[in-house]
């Protein structure tokens, strides 16, 4: 029985966090290190770095940043 519980709890939880999903990155990247931390993790994939600078410095597709 406890362990029904449990599953329940956890999927209750799940759900209410997947409704206020926005609201708790926003909260969690309110400090200063973790939002450092994050851009940092971010930065290291290749695609989303690539669609960053290709957004900011408005090159082609092509190009490729080091």
């Amino acid at each position: 029985m406890s362990r029904v519980f449990s599953i329940l709890l956890i999927a209750l939880g799940g759900y209410y966090l997947f409704q206020k999903r926005y609201r708790v990155i926003n909260t969690i990247l309110r400090n200063p290190f973790i939002r450092k931390y994050a851009v940092r993790i971010l930065m290291n994939i290749p695609s989303v770095k690539r669609t960053m600078m290709n957004s900011v410095f408005g090159r082609s597709k092509d190009t490729i940043y080091q």
